[in-house]
């Protein structure tokens, strides 16, 4: 097999040419999967244009980092107060330096398209935040209460917390 590489600005062109009989019918497919996902990963691009301070970056673009996570369907620990629910989300092992800039969502079995705060984080630090879910926002049905409680949460709605973190590690 020969492979040949050309570079051209941001792409780079990979040639295979083998003679060999491959046995596999799919051993050449693999092949040029594989070929093409190094290739993809190669040219995968990231930039951040504003921080959590809304100001430009000053650390490097190579150290950019996205990290994602989820609490857990129907696992998620939650707190509770007289009036909502809460959970703390663990960012630790990204590794920033610094505040990174978080989306959250929150995803269940029940009630969870109509919770307040689900995408307000908390106490936004490098190692992590809260997420504080308040009842109903319903406008539309006034007469529609009920109370937010763990018991709901875990057994009802099954909610878990889904984050998508983008920040620096060095």
């Amino acid at each position: 097999a020969v492979v040949s590489t050309q570079s051209t600005g941001n792409f780079l062109k990979i040639t295979l040419q083998t003679s060999l009989e491959v046995e596999q019918p799919n051993m050449m497919l693999k092949i040029a999967l594989s070929i093409c996902l190094l290739s993809t990963l190669s040219v995968a691009d990231i930039m951040m244009v504003r921080n959590n301070h809304g100001d430009e970056p000053a650390n490097p673009d190579p150290c950019l980092r996205t990290c994602v996570g989820s609490t857990g369907y129907g696992t998620t620990t939650w707190g509770a107060t007289a009036k909502a629910v809460y959970t703390k989300i663990d960012m630790s092992k990204c590794g920033f330096v610094d505040t990174p800039v978080v989306t959250t969502s929150v995803t269940g079995d029940d009630l969870n398209h109509i919770l307040v705060g689900t995408s307000s984080p908390k106490g936004l630090t490098k190692s992590g935040f809260y997420i504080v879910l308040h009842g109903a926002a319903l406008l539309e049905c006034p007469d529609f209460k009920w109370t937010t409680t763990v018991w709901r949460a875990n057994s009802i709605g099954k909610w878990n917390i889904h984050w998508n973190a983008v920040g620096f590690t060095c």
